[in-house]
Order: C-alpha cells, then sequence, then structure tokens
C-alpha cells in the first residue's frame, strides 16, 4: 500500500538552508584548517504516524527535524553517528514523548544542473537504499514505517528565483523542485518499513512515498 509523508511548514526552511549552508559555504574544523564546501549533511525528522486503515494509506507526519552536526561529511557520503543518533532518540523519548523519530533527510551536493540531470541526482544512490533499512533496524526497530528525504542542491549558471513545482512524470507525487537565486533545490522521498516473514523480521527500502508539503507553493508566492 501507498505511504505518505506529509512535512510541516517550520520543517521546509532548516532543510533547504542546512543542505544549502554544506554545498555553498567552506566548513573547517579549526580557522586556519583547510576549508571544503559541497559536502553533504544529515539530519532526523521527528513528529508521529498514523497507520494505514481501510483504504486510506500510511501517513509518517514530520513536526521537527534536527541536524547532526557530528556526522562526518565529504563531498559524496555522509556518515552519522549511532551513538549520537540513539542518544537523542532517548532524550526525546523522555522529555518530548508527545513526538517520535519517524524519519531522516540528508543532501546530494552537485557542481551544477547539467550534473544533476546526467545523473539524476534527486534520486536515491544505491547506498541510501542499503544505509535506510540498516538505521531503521539499529535505531527505531520499533517503528513499522520511516521515512526518508533527500534534498539535492546545486548551482545555476544564471540567478533566479522560480516557485515550488512537482518533480516530473512518474516521480510527480514524490518530490518537488525549486529554483533559490543562483541555487537549485530537489526534494525526494524514499521509505523503509517492517516486512514480517515466516523467519523472522527484516527491514527493507522502498520507494512508494509520497511527498505533500501543503504550504510549500503557497509561502513561495
Amino acid at each position: 500500500m501507498k505511504k505518505i509523508a506529509y512535512i510541516e511548514d517550520n520543517i521546509v526552511p532548516q532543510m533547504f538552508t542546512t543542505a544549502i549552508e554544506a554545498y555553498k559555504f567552506s566548513h573547517r574544523s579549526t580557522l586556519r584548517s583547510k576549508g571544503f564546501d559541497q559536502l553533504e549533511t544529515f539530519g532526523l525528522l521527528w513528529g508521529y504516524s498514523i497507520p494505514a486503515k481501510g483504504t486510506l494509506p500510511a501517513k509518517v507526519i514530520a513536526t521537527m527535524a534536527t541536524v547532526e552536526t557530528s556526522a562526518v561529511r565529504h563531498n559524496e557520503w555522509v556518515a552519522p553517528n549511532f551513538d549520537s543518533l540513539r542518544s537523542k532518540k532517548e532524550f526525546f523519548e523522555h522529555y518530548w514523548p508527545n513526538i517520535e523519530l519517524v524519519g531522516t533527510f540528508h543532501s546530494h551536493p552537485y557542481k551544477n544542473l547539467s550534473e544533476v540531470n546526467d545523473n539524476k541526482g534527486w534520486k536515491a544512490s544505491e547506498g541510501d537504499q542499503e544505509f535506510w533499512p540498516h538505521f531503521h533496524e539499529e535505531v527505531a526497530p520499533e517503528q513499522p514505517l520511516l521515512a526518508h528525504l533527500i534534498v539535492t542542491v546545486a548551482n545555476l549558471e544564471k540567478t533566479g528565483w522560480a516557485i515550488p513545482d512537482r518533480l516530473k512524470g512518474s516521480e510527480s507525487s514524490k518530490g518537488y523542485v525549486l529554483s533559490a537565486k543562483s541555487i537549485k533545490l530537489w526534494l525526494r522521498s524514499y521509505a523503509s518499513s517492517i516486512l514480517e516473514q515466516e523467519n523472522g523480521i527484516t527491514y527493507e527500502y522502498s520507494d512508494d512515498m509520497g511527498l505533500e508539503i501543503p504550504s510549500l507553493e503557497r509561502r513561495f508566492l
């Protein structure tokens, strides 16, 4: 059955600006050390889930996001600290029991629009597809469903602003694309879920997560 991720308005600027910061600005460990830009970044989504009911799909509602500042960032990958992930989850369970861990987001940086189009950079990599079930099992094994978002970032040759639009074709219900001055952004959704089998429980990646951000187009008008 299809699944839908609903992203509340306040999360969107945090995801976009976090991805842009890691992409556009130099990051150093000290003032004199060499800086790096066009890096990936990683964060967690918090909120609540609604299971499927009859013909209604399962829903993940994300109401808050946190950024993993301890993640090791690279131009082609990002490696979060699993001890940090578990620590945050435990912290939320004790002090904000009204919300729970419902997913992740991370960025895909590309040099330009041509590179994104050539690589379909808004889509999940093989590494993403392997990581999400592993993350699910290691950090939130009790959750039946998690949403995973990719924020793809690339430079534009010409500056301009464009209101968000849906991705094209079969991906239209799973993501958005917009231009913000010299940066172009894509947002794409995926899922991981528990799969019960005769020999036990496994966790699987799936590409059937719809994405709804009701405020996004109105926000940029």
